[in-house]
């Protein structure tokens, strides 16, 4: 079995699991390229670079990084950020990349795997995969109190992770292959402009909505970046941008004593009554319930 480290054993890194959790109001890092990644945020909000696109991660979102992809992180924030991440090692990145992306009849042939398969995840943010969620909360909650957990329970909960990664790969098959375009050539690179155009969003997620400076990003023209979102994403960018901010605002309420109008002008609403409105249609309940209701649960 491959081991697991619970701590920042970096001198670990490659050849076990390392996962930890951190607190920090600054810190950053340039140029790391590290094996294969989740990088999670619990409290507050950090930002990552991978590939030349800034990700700011939230405890709404999660972004996977390929192993060796340089990334840089940097977080700068009047209260600790509390990030959580999992390095995974190279043996059990290839054993299950390779049981899940290789023909069944090699896996017969090639038990041990010596034909060894990479699992490249699209560059994105991701979030809404319970099962995922719930492998990384237990491996989150091991890394906080560095309880003695077994190997065999930290094994599982990172293969169920590697698989739910897995998934994500289909996931974005998935999606470029709804864009309408008659040849796949043409699909991939209108999925790859179309993610241009989300980080774009995700990047001003609280700012004023401006359809065309996304896509702009995109390369594309303001409807055409429009319907090709849709078709991908089955959302629009309005609406897509209009969840995201309601998920934040919920993890404000959640995590800040701001009160409900600063909340609102923090996720880019000018109108209270519509940001209380559009909260109360979502969740149930309008905001200052939601918080009430959070904090009789600690």
């Amino acid at each position: 079995m491959v081991p697991t480290v619970l701590g920042p054993q970096f001198d670990r890194l490659f050849e076990a699991n390392v996962v930890f959790n951190a607190r920090a109001r600054e810190y950053s890092v340039r140029g790391f390229p590290g094996p294969f990644s989740i990088k999670g945020v619990s409290i507050g909000e950090a930002m990552w670079r991978v590939g030349g696109q800034r990700f700011v991660v939230d405890s709404t979102s999660w972004l996977v990084v390929d192993r060796m992809s340089a990334y840089d992180l940097e977080i700068r924030s009047a209260e600790p950020v509390e990030t959580f991440i999992v390095f995974f090692a190279d043996a059990l990145l290839a054993d299950v990349a390779t049981t899940r992306l290789a023909p069944i009849e090699q896996l017969l042939d090639d038990p041990g795997g010596r034909a060894a398969h990479e699992l490249l995840i699209t560059q994105r943010l991701w979030s809404g995969v319970s099962e995922f969620q719930r492998a990384l909360a237990c491996l989150r909650e091991a890394a906080r109190s560095s309880t003695a957990a077994t190997q065999g329970m930290l094994d599982a909960e990172l293969r169920i992770c590697l698989d739910a990664c897995s998934d994500l790969t289909a996931r974005a098959r998935d999606e470029r292959e709804r864009i309408r375009a008659s040849r796949p050539a043409t699909r991939r690179e209108l999925y790859r402009r179309v993610l241009r155009g989300k980080a774009h969003l995700d990047e001003m997620l609280c700012g004023t909505f401006d359809l065309e400076q996304s896509a702009a990003a995109a390369c594309l023209a303001p409807h055409h970046f429009h319907r090709t979102f849709r078709s991908a994403f089955g959302a629009t960018p309005y609406g897509y941008v209009s969840g995201r901010r309601i998920d934040t605002a919920r993890r404000l309420l959640a995590e800040t004593d701001s009160t409900v109008a600063e909340v609102c002008d923090a996720v880019g609403y000018e109108s209270l009554p519509s940001f209380t409105a559009r909260f109360r249609q979502v969740v149930g309940v309008p905001p200052a319930e939601f918080r009430n209701e959070i904090r009789k649960q600690r």
